[in-house]
């Protein structure tokens, strides 16, 4: 498995993209994002067509793990973009319809981070079943300031957890600034 980390905007995605091409011909990307509005939809789009049509695409951050146990091995390499949109979904699932005057120091953040992991984990395995190289990208965001608000705290823990536990499991780590790959595990 390879982690592909960074900041927004750093290249991540097109350097990961490469790293499937060269795998083979026949890959999966995996899109965790949902389109919620029209410049979501552009951006979507424009990630397609990058891509072309030489990618099959599976759309949902929910039953990667089965998708990939009973599809994976159909594939000589598997894109999984991005964790961060897959944890922010799975963050959402889990606190529901949030009211307008929503207290958000209330959930019980330490039970969504390791079913999230444990779901993270599930992927990983599946990928490893299927004998899929996988390909995960992800953002590095704990490198700013503390988030001003508990939810804030709450996701960027979450995503350290995260990334750390994928970087421990990976064969292979990069780090991308500014379209520029280093490697830092592997």
């Amino acid at each position: 498995m390879i982690l592909v980390t960074g900041g927004a905007r750093s290249g991540k995605s097109r350097f990961a993209e490469q790293l499937a091409e060269a795998a083979g011909s026949r890959r999966i990307y995996i899109a965790t994002g949902k389109v919620f509005d029209e410049e979501m939809a552009r951006r979507v789009a424009k990630h397609k067509m990058r891509r072309g049509d030489q990618w099959q695409t599976y759309e949902d951050h929910r039953g990667i793990d089965a998708f990939l146990m009973a599809q994976g091995a159909s594939y000589d390499s598997g894109l999984l973009d991005c964790v961060t949109t897959l944890l922010t979904n799975l963050l959402f699932d889990r606190l529901g319809d949030i009211p307008q005057d929503y207290d958000f120091s209330l959930p019980d953040y330490d039970s969504i981070q390791a079913d999230a992991l444990e779901y993270m984990g599930r992927i990983l395995d599946g990928a490893e079943q299927a004998a899929l190289p996988l390909i995960l990208v992800t953002n590095e965001i704990g490198m700013g300031v503390v988030p001003e608000t508990p939810l804030g705290r709450a996701f960027r823990d979450m995503a350290g957890a995260a990334n750390q536990y994928l970087a421990e499991r990976a064969d292979t780590v990069y780090f991308v600034v500014s379209g520029i790959p280093m490697k830092i595990k592997g």
